[in-house]
């Protein structure tokens, strides 16, 4: 009788082989796996609103707070873009 949990680590095994292999880079001889979020460039935004707000990337999906505190942020480059559409936002120079 076999476990259900098998089934399981028999899907995870065989989406691990499927993925697409991350970039190695070589650092004093050793080979290192960078992960796409190293890649990722950054660019920094500036918030012109007053009240805290939360954005959420059209691109990376990932959050953004902003804040009078927090105005100015790095975010992922592919979101700027959107984001500078939206008239709440200004790109730092």
């Amino acid at each position: 009788m076999s476990c259900c949990g098998q089934g399981r680590m028999a899907l995870r095994a065989s989406q691990a082989i499927q993925s697409p292999r991350a970039p190695r880079v070589a650092v004093g001889g050793i080979a290192h796996v960078v992960g796409d979020a190293a890649l990722r460039a950054k660019a920094p935004i500036r918030y012109l609103g007053a009240a805290p707000i939360v954005v959420r990337g059209a691109v990376s999906g990932h959050a953004y707070p902003f804040a009078v505190g927090r105005a100015v942020q790095s975010v992922d480059a592919r979101d700027v873009a959107g984001l500078l559409k939206k008239g709440i936002f200004r790109r730092c120079t």
